[in-house]
């Protein structure tokens, strides 16, 4: 086993003491292997798999080849999704907290255009962004890419599979040809190989493995049969169980996931669903309920769960079969993260079993009869989780942190510091999480109440 530390990398003090603070104790594999390549300024390939800790071999790597005092895009880090562009900048700028004046900003669809050139008054350091989103800027020259140092191309696979080949050429043919190029993919398709073989430069490769070899260790893979008449109530029986707890339900369209969040709501589980065609504002509202604890379940399409931040998440259940074995893998290490322990269900027809069976990764799965009893009627309202999530009409862009929202919520709002629950702090809005009894008293209290000198609203998200 290797004992370099990331001080043997070659990583500046300002970055080695963010990781401390972080408590990443050593490198993972991709990043011992990546991280002196790319200092070295080589284009590099990485097959890494989720969870290998590619963010930060790359996000270290960019990090510290900029020149904050510069003020230009000097690094792109393009992301096939909005969820996965939130995740990589608030990752990036926490590797680079000691940085003095780093700017990170993320850019994706789904959102009015001016909330995005407001913020590109003064240009980002590090842009992360979809690329229809990055191409618009490109066209309306909101972002100039003349100093770029380095392109970073993740989830390449992905990329392409949604579709997004037109616009990688067209970005890629107004960027500087002088310039480093990351690219990590989980699996190397012809595609992928096709835009290595086109984009980068003698690159080094780097193989952590795919994304189909293998799930998290501590997760354990639980096969239901039966027919598709049983899965409803064979789902609310598994949603029933205590040990259950937090759970992703997968569903292959849009129509079974409205489907199935009304039927379960009419069975009394707090569910929410996330799909492709849902508004931005309703996808965080639905994200943000699952992670502070407002919604048990959320059911969503695997477009929509792509990049997902849900940690500690227990359960996650496949309610339609996946048609490939990487959509199988995807599914099932959503939960087992971080060294936690998870389960991952399946429903399947024998049909469905049939077609599963035949792929390695599935070869862990234990196999029961679908225990199905038979359904309550529905319930006449829609279920109460215990903490209710209450909207607060001011974000970073009013320089308001979580801490802010803390003091406010105690010292006006009358809530016990441990009451407090989940927040989520967004450019323009926050999030908090607060007990359901308490709610209303919160509000009337906050009403008029200041928060970093600006006057906020308060109000319960339903």
């Amino acid at each position: 086993m290797s004992t370099l530390t990331f001080a043997d990398l070659g990583l500046a003090p300002t970055l080695l003491q963010a990781l401390e603070e972080l408590t990443f104790a050593a490198p993972t594999p991709v990043q011992e292997q990546v991280i002196p390549m790319a200092l070295a300024g080589q284009d590099v390939v990485g097959q890494a798999p989720t969870g290998s800790g590619k963010t930060a071999a790359y996000g270290l790597s960019v990090l510290q080849q900029l020149d904050v005092k510069v003020d230009a895009v000097q690094v792109i880090v393009l992301v096939p999704a909005r969820e996965l562009a939130l995740q990589v900048r608030d990752a990036l700028k926490k590797l680079g907290k000691y940085l003095p004046n780093l700017r990170v900003a993320a850019f994706y669809g789904g959102h009015a255009f001016r909330e995005e050139t407001a913020s590109l008054k003064q240009a980002p350091h590090v842009v992360v962004a979809t690329p229809g989103r990055l191409l618009d800027h490109f066209e309306r020259r909101s972002i100039i890419p003349n100093q770029l140092k380095v392109l970073v191309l993740d989830e390449a696979d992905k990329l392409l599979e949604l579709g997004f080949q037109d616009e990688l050429v067209e970005i890629i043919k107004r960027l500087p040809r002088r310039r480093q190029t990351l690219l990590f993919s989980a699996t190397m398709s012809d595609k992928v190989l096709e835009l290595i073989r086109k984009n980068l430069t003698r690159p080094r490769v780097v193989n952590a493995g795919e994304d189909t070899d293998e799930l998290p260790e501590n997760l354990t893979l639980l096969g239901h049969v039966g027919t598709l008449e049983q899965k409803p109530a064979a789902l609310l029986h598994l949603l029933n169980q205590p040990e259950t707890g937090r759970a992703l339900i997968f569903c292959n369209t849009r129509e079974r996931c409205a489907e199935l969040a009304r039927f379960l709501h009419g069975r009394g589980v707090a569910a929410e669903m996330l799909h492709g065609k849902m508004p931005q504002p309703e996808r965080d509202k639905a994200l943000m309920k699952l992670r502070n604890n407002s919604a048990q379940v959320l059911v969503a399409t695997d477009v929509a769960a792509r990049g997902l931040d849900v940690t500690l998440l227990d359960t996650v259940v496949q309610y339609d079969a996946p048609d490939k074995a990487d959509g199988f893998q995807h599914r099932a290490g959503r939960t087992a993260r971080a060294g936690a322990a998870g389960t991952a269900h399946l429903l399947a027809t024998p049909k469905e079993q049939a077609h599963v069976q035949k792929w390695p990764i599935a070869e862990g799965i234990k196999w029961t009869p679908m225990h199905a009893p038979k359904l309550p009627p529905a319930a006449p309202k829609a279920p109460r989780p215990e903490n209710v999530t209450l909207h607060v009409s001011a974000g970073k862009k009013d320089k308001v942190s979580a801490h802010d929202l803390v003091g406010a919520f105690v010292n006006v709002g009358g809530v016990g510091r441990d009451q407090v629950g989940h927040i989520e702090v967004f450019d323009y809005y926050s999030y908090v999480a607060v007990p359901r009894q308490l709610a209303p008293e919160v509000v009337e209290r906050l009403l008029g109440a200041k928060v970093k000198g600006k006057k906020v609203r308060v109000s319960v998200v339903e």
